[in-house]
């Protein structure tokens, strides 16, 4: 499979790369090291020469995954989900968190046609370390079998949901050319599928006005963000 592939037709570029996220975490009993691979579309809106030569407008360009969130389990019957969305804004979803590691040290906007092209250059298998701006969202469950028991875990402070000598020592990205990772989250989250056709949050029934919600990041936290295949 090529990991990089430009495409004009017509006005629009594109492209197109896998990517490695992968979660280190110190725990009393050793490093656990979780891994997912997940597929980025870029496609910009400018014209072919202005993709070229001199870039797109960067908050044209649209960026699209598709994939799993991580799962990792950090201790017997505990597990911790990177999630498709970012831990503190935009900068932590995946393909946005390649170009906050990759593109913006080298002077150009995230999601910058020159941005892309130093992403989709990158030497491959490469980690590097995203900053923690670009890091996802965290989350675990008091019990896996219940999706309703989703709580957000502070990444600066795992001991708080996990017990003392848990850390998270690092987060890492690469460009690859591995296969997008298929099944694992499914299979750990059971009813992940049927919950995603029912409803559109994990928590049952959220507050209708936002100004009612206390926790919006959870009660409103979807489905889709744990898998892009459940709406296919």
């Amino acid at each position: 499979m090529s990991v990089a592939l430009l495409v004009l037709t017509g006005c629009s570029p594109s492209e197109t790369w896998n990517q490695r996220l992968t979660l280190v975490i110190e725990t009393p009993q050793g490093e656990v090291r979780g891994a997912v691979v997940q597929r980025i579309d870029w496609e910009g809106t400018g014209a072919i020469g202005k993709a070229l030569f001199s870039g797109v407008d960067p908050s044209s360009a649209r960026v699209r995954v598709t994939g799993e969130a991580l799962a990792v389990e950090v201790m017997p019957g505990r597990w911790l989900f990177a999630l498709l969305k970012g831990g503190e804004g935009w900068q932590g979803e995946p393909g946005l968190n390649a170009g906050v590691a990759i593109a913006v040290p080298r002077g150009h906007f995230a999601k910058s046609a020159e941005g892309v092209r130093e992403i989709v250059g990158f030497p491959k298998d490469t980690p590097v370390e995203l900053p923690r701006e670009a890091w996802p969202m965290l989350v675990t469950f008091d019990d896996i079998n219940m999706p309703e028991t989703v709580r957000e875990v502070d990444p600066a402070d795992l001991a708080a949901v996990f017990g003392e000598g848990m850390r998270l020592k690092a987060v890492t990205l690469e460009i690859t050319e591995e296969a997008v990772t298929e099944g694992r989250v499914e299979g750990v989250l059971g009813w992940l599928e049927a919950v995603g056709q029912e409803r559109g949050t994990l928590i049952p029934d959220p507050p209708l006005l936002s100004t009612d919600l206390t926790d919006p990041e959870i009660q409103l936290l979807s489905p889709s963000a744990f898998s892009t295949k459940l709406y296919k």
